[in-house]
């Protein structure tokens, strides 16, 4: 079998539904989509220039969203993204389907087995992991048999 994922997809938007018929994911970098260069003209800015985003229309055909990151950088910012990318859909993204667009469908997506009883998982202080204002005060990791207080 052949598994097929999509890198970037900032047009993705336009084949969603034949996307979602062919079961390929999409690997949404950057998370906000912004038209650098002519060929990136079809994209869907999102409020308050259109009600919908890529991130939107692609969850609601059914299409599993990853996100990603361009430069090694990005990778901090991906909690306060995928807030961003919750709230730009205006309620039509449950807080669950943003945390799973940051860690469980990566793992679908690239065909990772996973096992939710030998995960990691990380604590916050002030908050979830979408909250601006938390911080991050323990990391328990199996997979490094590790545990890290802050």
């Amino acid at each position: 079998n052949l598994k097929v994922a999509f890198f970037g997809g900032m047009e993705a938007h336009i084949l969603a539904k034949e996307i979602a018929a062919a079961n390929v994911g999409v690997v949404v970098a950057p998370v906000r989509s912004f038209p650098m260069s002519w060929d990136a003209r079809r994209i869907l800015p999102g409020p308050p220039l259109s009600r919908e985003t890529l991130i939107s229309t692609l969850v609601a055909h059914n299409v599993t969203v990853g996100l990603g990151v361009v430069e090694g950088w990005e990778a901090r910012n991906a909690r306060f993204d995928l807030a961003w990318a919750a709230l730009e859909a205006g309620g039509r993204i449950s807080k669950g389907d943003a945390i799973a667009m940051g860690s469980t469908n990566l793992e679908k997506i690239f065909g990772l087995d996973s096992n939710a009883l030998h995960g990691d998982w990380v604590a916050y202080k002030g908050g979830d992991i979408l909250d601006m204002h938390s911080k991050v005060v323990a990391v328990a990791s199996e997979r490094r048999r590790r545990v890290e207080l802050f």
